[in-house]
């Protein structure tokens, strides 16, 4: 997996997507966990057969940062 880089994490203002290969050994339980982590803000998108995405939408940074 490749994360975004820093700034992207605390800037973005719009959403943040993490893309999962759900072929990968342990994927599926990290996007469950990522899901879990910002319940609140994010839904999960299923691509295809194999990749899924997890969505933030705005409103995290601000909450996270207070």
């Amino acid at each position: 997996m490749t994360l975004a880089p820093e700034p992207l994490y605390l800037d973005d203002p719009e959403c943040l997507l993490s893309v999962f290969d759900l072929r990968v050994p342990g994927a599926e339980e990290m996007l469950g966990r990522e899901h879990a982590m910002w319940q609140k803000y994010t839904e999960v998108e299923v691509l295809d057969e194999v990749h899924a995405a997890v969505i933030r939408r705005p409103g995290w940074v601000s909450e996270a940062a207070a």
